[in-house]
Order: structure tokens, then sequence, then C-alpha cells
């Protein structure tokens, strides 16, 4: 057999060790491209089947082969299993045999047919699919179809897609995955509304401090951060960002083994509270409660 760790951190949530039947590449490829039809939504989640114009079980050869998809911008290799992270489209896929076995997304524009997408509330996940048939208040995996789904404050932060006949899943209570990025915060400073806002919000400035122990450099793009509210909300950052003095901005570099620091504006509507923030940039995940 052969195992592999789908790293996923979030505050308190279970490591998860995925263990792979003893199918050959050949079959996995076969049982994947069978009697498939073409993939034209380049945006469309089909789970067991595929991401976007991205089909699991194709040789890796076929996926760089796929306009924007040539190059990946990072490969983390664990065991027999590569991890190559495409941070342009949000999305990191999981190989082993120079096969697609797995393919994960933080990008809010994919979605599936019931319209379940990374930045939805979790309530949207069972109100689609219904109740998971395993894993814990974080991580629900949805073995009969092959689909896994992954939340942070009350939101849909990951959603992945594997072949549940290859693919069998053990929720390992105790194992603690190690971290690559530590994300902290100051109290967040609450003020009027920025200029054009709608009337009645208000803006909700939050300091935040990234720590990179990756390999690779991090970049406090504010993309990459997102906001969630008491009732499961989540924000984008507003342009006022910008206005800061020390704000965060795609040219602000961590680089490994360093720490960084920048601001980040949200708007948020009256009566709304904010409850933490989560940085991801497709490769790292982590929460921070405000």
């Amino acid at each position: 057999m052969v195992y592999f760790m789908i790293v996923h951190r979030l505050p308190l949530t279970l490591a998860l060790l995925a263990l792979f039947l003893s199918l050959g590449p050949a079959r996995l490829g076969a049982a994947a491209t069978a009697a498939a039809a073409p993939l034209t939504d380049p945006w469309l989640i089909v789970p067991g089947q595929s991401l976007g114009l991205l089909r699991l079980g194709s040789p890796m050869r076929v996926v760089s082969q796929t306009p924007g998809w040539a190059q990946s911008d990072r490969t983390h290799v664990v065991g027999t299993i590569s991890y190559l992270t495409y941070s342009r489209h949000g999305v990191t896929i999981a190989v082993r045999d120079e096969t697609a076995v797995m393919m994960l997304t933080t990008n809010e524009r994919f979605r599936t047919e019931r319209g379940v997408a990374v930045g939805r509330a979790a309530s949207t996940v069972s109100a689609a699919y219904g109740a998971s048939g395993g894993g814990d208040d974080r991580t629900l995996w949805y073995d009969g179809m092959g689909m896994v789904v992954v939340i942070g404050g009350n939101t849909v932060v990951r959603i992945g897609v594997y072949d549940p006949k290859t693919l069998v899943r053990v929720i390992l209570a105790e194992e603690r995955p190690a971290r690559d990025v530590f994300l902290s915060a100051h109290a967040p400073k609450i003020g009027p509304p920025p200029a054009k806002a709608e009337a009645g919000s208000r803006s909700v400035a939050v300091s935040i401090t990234l720590k990179n122990t990756a390999s690779a450099a991090k970049v406090l793009n504010p993309n990459f951060l997102t906001l969630t509210d008491r009732n499961g909300h989540s924000y984008r950052y507003h342009p006022s960002t910008f206005g800061q003095k020390d704000a965060c901005r795609s040219t602000v570099i961590v680089r490994p083994g360093d720490s960084a620091s920048c601001s980040v504006v949200f708007v948020l509507p009256a009566g709304e509270a904010p409850r933490s923030i989560i940085y991801s940039d497709g490769a790292s995940i982590d929460e921070t409660s405000l």
C-alpha cells in the first residue's frame, strides 16, 4: 500500500491520512477516463471525476498540455505522492505514478453543480449533499461521490475531488500535521465606513502577522485573506486597504524562516461582528481568531 498525508491545518483540526489501495496507475487512469465525456466548463467541480478541465486519473503529461497548466509554482513530495501547487489557479494536484489522484482548490470560482463553492457558508454543503459520511466539524468526507470539503470559520475554505474506488481514508484523532505558516492578528479596529460604502456598514482594520516556516516564499497578497463574521459570512478585502501605511500587498514577500506584518481593511454590514481571519494561498492555510 502507498500512504500519503493530506496536510490542511486550522486550529484544532485533525491530520488526515489517506491510504491508497494497491491499484496500478494504468487501472487508476482507466477507471477515471473510460467513457468520459469531454470537459467543457472550466469552473465546474464534478465529485469523483474532475475539477474544471482537469480529470482525475489523467497522466500529468496530459495536464501539462492543458492551457494554463504547463508549469506548477511549487512541488512538495511526501513519500511517493507529489503535491503540485498552481497558485494562480488556487489548485493543488496530488500525483502518484505521474497520475492525478486528488485535486483540491481554494479558488471561489470553482463550484459544484449544486452550487457549493469556496467562500460559501458551511450550511450550503449539508443543504446540497446532506450529512457527510465521516470526518469532523472541519473536514467533511463524501466517500460515496468522491468529494471532501474543508470548513474554517463556518465557511468553505477548500474543496477536493478524488476517486472513492481507489481511496480509503482514516482519521487519526491525535495526529497533528506540521504547520508551514502561522497567522496571528491584533484586535481589529472598528471605524466608520469608507467612502461609497453601504450606509450603516463599518470598516474593520486588521493588522496581521504571518510567520513562514515553509521552504518557499509566501506573499501577503490581500486576495489571500478572508474575514469571517460570527454568522459565518465571509468577506474579501476592501480597496481602502491600500490607504494604510503598511497595507497588505502582493509585493510584501515573506521569505522562509521570516515573519512579516501588514494591515488589511474589510467592510462589514451593521450588526455583524468579526470572528476570524484566514490566510490561504492555495498551498498553505491558517486561521486565527479575532
